[in-house]
């Protein structure tokens, strides 16, 4: 069957260049953003490297999650324009942002020669890719931060929820705050949250003490705040979100007379992608951040070429051809051990690591919020990314000590807890 793709010039360009040639900078211009329909079939010879590693790229190139895919798209092609290895070699599948249109793309690279899979981003993609990848042996690095998707054999370079949340939650309790409130999404993203939080805590001889729900649609936010500060049976508080929602719930905190010093606001990645400088109700406050020691460089470099301040979510994109540039140079055959090397790697966001388990572990800062910008207070380390490769079972807190629940019913959610 004909698989025909979006692929950038200079995408062709790697592909058909011999070994001796570099790419430059004048020979293809990246921020044209120009694209070609390219038939693989006439260009299987062409594109064919003695020992080059095969890669299958899965992203949302339309579809609810089109800009994202095609930023993260970008990205890659600022990654293979920094490395100038062509023994990696990139083709790329339109997942078309289902689970459907996953499977499909999975299928046609495997059939393309694909060794590897990079993608896809979401975690109805990665279930339905990774049903077929598996099937072949070939191995997934998607970009979800699900960890109910993940295996081995198919693992996550993104950032997971479990992995921020033990960093902030074992400084908060460094600090001494060690009965912990959370105020979370209803949803599976909340209830990974809490998850995460419940452990973390557990190995710090921390506690969660109260959990509020909130519809992840809403803008008001006063009636469970009010609810959670009317006991205020906690000394840090953990707000997983970003946004207006992140500025309005400190509002509201605020209101109800819950405050820093004798309160410490906790965050997750989420408060980076928001402004809060002039939020003085959150100075202070503290989230964890892969280090910007490297990222600088990608972002400038992105911004230049593309015209637009990438989303976080790319830069896991550029560390993911890295990897694959690594595993083409140190690893032909037995992938899943190189890529779950205890050593770990380097890339724009620091060290990383990616465990057997699927689940990846990065080395975080801690940044404070203040008025003249996020400042780090902890730097990112190795040690940061000692992650406990096996989790803790969530049975091991007794029901009596398990938080107080406001805004979901408390067996649901202990439902959930039990059976993720």
């Amino acid at each position: 069957m004909q698989v025909l793709k979006k692929v950038a010039l200079f995408f062709l360009v790697i592909g058909l260049f011999g070994c001796n040639n570099r790419l430059t900078d004048n020979r293809i211009t990246l921020s044209d953003q120009k694209y070609e329909i390219v038939d693989y079939d006439v260009l299987d010879e062409s594109l064919k490297v003695e020992n080059a590693l095969n890669v299958g790229v899965l992203l949302p190139l339309s579809g609810k999650a089109a800009n994202i895919g095609q930023g993260m798209q970008n990205a890659m092609f600022l990654a293979l324009d920094d490395l100038k290895n062509n023994k990696v070699v990139l083709k790329f599948y339109d997942t078309k942002s289902t689970g459907i249109g996953a499977a499909d793309a999975a299928e046609k690279a495997i059939a393309g020669g694909a060794q590897l899979i990079l993608g896809p981003l979401m975690s109805e993609e990665v279930k339905s890719a990774s049903r077929v990848a598996l099937s072949d042996d070939i191995p997934v690095i998607s970009f979800t931060t699900s960890p109910q998707v993940l295996q081995k054999g198919v693992y996550s370079i993104g950032l997971l929820n479990g992995e921020q949340v033990d960093r902030i939650v074992s400084y908060a309790a460094a600090k001494g705050k060690k009965r912990i409130a959370l105020l979370l999404p209803d949803n599976n993203s909340g209830l990974n949250i809490l998850k995460s939080a419940l452990m973390s805590a557990l190995s710090k001889d921390a506690a969660v003490t109260q959990v509020g729900f909130y519809n992840p649609d809403s803008v008001d936010f006063s009636s469970i705040v009010k609810e959670l500060s009317l006991a205020a049976d906690f000394d840090a508080v953990l707000i997983a979100d970003g946004g207006n929602r992140l500025k309005s719930m400190a509002s509201m905190f605020a209101y109800n007379d819950i405050l820093y010093p004798d309160v410490l606001f906790l965050g997750t990645a989420a408060w980076d992608n928001t402004n809060l400088s002039k939020e003085t109700m959150l100075y202070h406050g503290v989230y964890p951040m892969v280090s910007k020691k490297y990222d600088s460089y990608f972002t400038e470099k992105y911004k230049n070429t593309f015209g637009e301040q990438p989303k976080t979510v790319y830069s896991f994109a550029y560390d993911s051809v890295l990897l694959a540039s690594v595993l083409s140079s140190k690893c032909k055959s037995g992938l899943d051990s190189c890529i779950t090397n205890r050593n770990g790697f380097n890339g724009v966001n620091g060290y990383f690591k990616i465990l057997p388990t699927g689940q990846s572990y990065h080395s975080l800062e801690v940044l404070e919020v203040t008025k003249d910008g996020p400042k780090v207070i902890s730097a990112a380390n190795r040690q940061n990314s000692d992650y406990i490769e096996n989790e803790m079972d969530i049975r091991y807190i007794s029901y009596e000590n398990l938080p107080k629940f406001y805004g979901k019913n408390s067996s649901e959610v202990i439902s959930w807890l039990y059976n993720n």
